[in-house]
């Protein structure tokens, strides 16, 4: 199956996916082949889950897999905790089971292998996209500078990246298509350093104060979507369940300091607490992404506005320094950002996980995050509690630009295929780099 540019899913090789707590059941298209003629099996999309769980690229996402066993039709794959979402993990490549380790196994995607550098269409694909090119030549690149020029001369006709500076193209000769991603810009929030931070009150409404959608537009030049609660928006079951705003709500987060017990100061227009100390928040942000540290200058201009004086700390060292100050505790906020697996996986925010620091912990969030894992239909109780509590703030999400030649008038990408959706190009081939950059 293929996730869809809207987050929806798509069969391809199963006719359906069924999840009930910890027990998925994968049932299985009766005229699937391979691009041999030969049948698919669930001994073959056992065998690939299997052999995704032990690679690189799936093996993180797939952790929770504990078993996989191959039934009449069906494989039924046990978890070691309930996954609602499980069906958005199922984007992988099915393989024959006896060529997993092969470097160029029997495909039973839309494309097949036609050499060691070219795609070309899989005659038996039961999914083929009609008007789609027919062949594919995958094109080596050396790096960023060759990547570009390669596209501008025409040797390649298309690339994907998602990276902290905007690769682009000249726009005489490309054009840039971007597609959502569960790549996650978050403000951490340390509960356990300064007082105010431990209030939910008070994250409100450092919340409410944010402009989502103006910090999108201007600190990430558009390329990423404002966050509207704890998971990805374009998901079916987030859609209509959350409420942060994507605009700044002054109005609103006045009201939740005062709540708090705040009084704006009239001298300097900053809050006080009871005993008339100023609130001032320090903001880390790494100095060697340029987005982030205009997010940073962005977020706290629109704090300011709101009464928050907010210290704006850069550090250039990624790896040592800010590491060190975030995972012990040595900041107010930090502007963060995580790549959640397909099935909104949020337990790296929760306790023991890897941006779990400072985060305040609650029972009642995690019993409605365990609520969510079972069933999908909780997910609009876990928004409401996320919401109330706000142990985390996000911020937008961040998404993924598929460049290509202007002779490329149509291809929609997708978070689980850039080449989810591919029309001819004018020549009636399409050439792609095969290394696109990190």
């Amino acid at each position: 199956m293929e996730i869809t540019p809207l987050m929806q899913l798509e069969m391809h090789l199963a006719s359906e996916i069924t999840v009930e707590g910890a027990t998925a059941v994968i049932h299985l298209r009766q005229d699937a082949v391979f691009a041999d003629g030969t049948p698919l099996t669930a001994a073959d999309v056992a065998a690939s889950i299997n052999a995704a769980r032990a690679s690189e690229m799936y093996g993180g996402g797939l952790a929770h897999v504990t078993d996989v066993q191959a039934g009449d039709g069906t494989v039924t794959v046990t978890l070691s905790r309930p996954d609602s979402l499980f069906s958005w993990m199922c984007t992988l490549p099915i393989m024959k089971a006896a060529e997993t380790g092969a470097a160029q196994p029997t495909a039973s995607g839309r494309y097949t292998y036609g050499g060691a550098d070219t795609l070309v269409k899989n005659a038996s694909s039961l999914f083929w996209e009609q008007g789609a090119p027919t062949t594919i030549r995958l094109v080596d690149v050396s790096g960023h500078d060759d990547l570009v020029s390669s596209l501008s001369v025409g040797s390649i006709d298309l690339y994907s990246y998602t990276r902290e500076e905007t690769v682009g193209g000249s726009a005489v000769t490309s054009r840039s298509t971007t597609f959502p991603m569960n790549h996650l810009v978050f403000l951490g929030v340390n509960s356990q350093r300064t007082g105010a931070l431990q209030m939910p009150a008070v994250r409100q409404a450092i919340s409410a104060a944010i402009d989502r959608q103006t910090l999108c537009q201007r600190a990430f030049v558009g390329g990423a979507t404002p966050a509207r609660g704890a998971l990805n928006p374009l998901y079916p079951c987030a859609v209509e369940n959350q409420t942060l705003s994507i605009e700044g709500d002054l109005a609103g987060a006045r009201a939740l300091m005062e709540q708090a017990g705040y009084t704006l100061s009239a001298s300097d227009g900053i809050w006080r607490d009871a005993n008339g100390a100023r609130l001032s928040l320090r903001l880390l942000v790494y100095a060697g992404s340029p987005l982030k540290r205009s997010a940073a200058t962005q977020l706290a201009d629109q704090l300011a506005e709101a009464g928050f004086a907010v210290t704006v700390e850069e550090t250039a060292d990624f790896a040592g320094e800010y590491v060190q100050k975030v995972n012990s505790g040595d900041f107010d906020l930090y502007i963060g950002e995580v790549k959640l697996y397909n099935n909104m996986d949020l337990s790296p925010f929760l306790e023991g996980g890897q941006v779990s620091g400072g985060i305040a912990q609650d029972e009642s969030l995690a019993a409605a995050y365990a609520a969510l894992c079972q069933s999908t239909d909780n997910a609009g109780a876990f928004e409401e509690t996320f919401a109330g509590l706000l142990p985390w703030i996000p911020l937008c999400w961040r998404n993924g630009t598929l460049v290509t030649s202007k002779q490329i008038t149509c291809v929609t990408p997708s978070i689980s295929n850039v080449f989810y959706s591919l029309r001819p190009p004018v020549t009636g081939e399409a050439a792609a780099s095969s290394a696109p950059p990190a």
